[in-house]
């Protein structure tokens, strides 16, 4: 995977950096072969009495393109997110030829589901079948809840260059949106813009009490209209339609989000790795990619293995804000943090609103077990908070203490 952040760093490890190295590891970088982790984004719109579905299935570590390994999907509406809960439409579907103009790394599909079908407590339970080497079929799910009033939003946000929805629930600054109407109603979309000033996540054994709900007023309110487009050159969190039953937040951020290039972006994420000395001095420092250098440099102990690490930890930061974004950036939400420090879990389970992440691949690190509960948020439904515990504190610093010193898998 291409990651610019990683790069940049990369090239200055190359060309800036001198001072001693610290006494040579015992344990350096360990690099693994990769294997993919699928994510699905989804934006909806309804016409002539159906629901219509976009949705894009991507791996998120490009080991797997699914536009050339996809062969067909289905899916079924179920009365709730179990396997076992009864089916009230389905179907399957082979995939057809791929087009040249289809984006490499992605499929696309669009699935209408009738209207009646759509209610609340029905969940779509999509599974899409991929054939690796050695014809050997590999299935992946996804859920996807359904709410009748889904099927009053009439309209998709698209990229206004490309014409392509936009599925993800960010943005950047320099992204030109536009509204695309369906049926007869073109009216207006209302936006509203609020300042976005969350912190990170605190580590998983903190028992802290959790901040109350807040209430956020809005710094600015426009419209759109339907052959208006529209540059969102402020950072912020944007509300669409607020006040209705299918409102919208899109996250706003700067430059290449979800990549991060600047030193102090890339400083933020090294909370969950530094200490309160260490970021002061960091952020302090007259020449902050200089300052950067020496800190991986001594995390790694040679410019090899600090190489490694970087490339690591900012490609999980990546992906982080890829799939955890939400009213904030993915590396800050509290599935970001698990992610960044912890990497890609060994087995991912969901029941009812919570999700579970197991750990247990690794021969030196015990069975560890992290609960997601979703939480209802006005501006996203990809907002989760994990059950913190104060048993969680040896694995923490444990994983911790391997980044630091150059030990952590790749």
């Amino acid at each position: 995977m291409k990651n610019t952040a990683a790069l940049l760093l990369l090239l200055l490890l190359m060309t800036g950096c001198g001072g001693g190295l610290p006494p040579e590891r015992l344990q350096p970088v360990v690099v693994k072969q990769e294997s993919p982790e699928m994510m699905m984004q989804h934006s909806y719109y309804a016409s002539n009495d159906s629901l219509h579905l976009i949705l894009r299935i991507e791996d998120a570590r490009q080991v797997l393109d699914p536009l050339q390994a996809a062969t067909s999907y289905e899916y079924a509406i179920r009365a709730g997110g179990s396997e076992k809960d009864a089916v009230v439409a389905s179907d399957s579907v082979d995939m057809p030829k791929r087009k040249i103009t289809d984006k490499e790394g992605e499929v696309t599909v669009e699935v209408a589901l009738p209207a009646q079908v759509v209610q609340d407590g029905h969940v779509l339970h999509f599974r899409l079948w991929q054939q690796l080497m050695g014809q050997e079929l590999m299935e992946t799910k996804f859920r996807l809840p359904l709410h009748s009033s889904m099927l009053q939003k009439n309209y998709l946000l698209v990229n206004a260059t490309t014409g392509q929805p936009l599925l993800q629930n960010y943005a950047t600054t320099s992204d030109r949106l536009r509204v695309q109407h369906f049926g007869a109603d073109s009216g207006t979309v209302t936006v509203q813009r609020f300042e976005p000033d969350f912190m990170p996540a605190a580590p998983p054994m903190s028992m802290r009490a959790p901040a109350g709900p807040r209430t956020l007023s809005a710094t600015d309110t426009y419209t759109i209209g339907a052959a208006d487009t529209v540059a969102l050159r402020q950072e912020g969190i944007y509300l669409l339609d607020p006040n209705t039953a299918f409102a919208r937040g899109l996250l706003v951020m700067p430059n290449r989000f979800p990549l991060i290039t600047r030193p102090q972006e890339m400083l933020q994420p090294l909370v969950y790795l530094t200490t309160s000395e260490e970021r002061k001095a960091l952020s302090e420092a007259k020449n902050a990619k200089a300052a950067m250098d020496r800190f991986w440099l001594q995390l790694g102990g040679s410019k090899a293995e600090a190489r490694a690490l970087i490339r690591e930890f900012y490609k999980r930061v990546e992906l982080a804000n890829r799939r955890f974004s939400s009213h904030k950036a993915g590396w800050s939400t509290d599935r970001g943090m698990i992610y960044i420090v912890f990497g890609q879990p060994s087995q991912v389970t969901e029941n009812g609103s919570d999700i579970t992440w197991i750990y247990r691949d690794a021969a030196e690190r015990p069975y560890i077990k992290f609960v997601f509960t979703k939480k209802e948020n006005t501006f996203t439904r990809n907002h989760y908070e994990l059950i913190r515990r104060r048993e969680y504190g040896d694995s923490w610093y444990s994983a911790v203490a391997k980044w630091r010193a150059g030990r952590i898998s790749t």
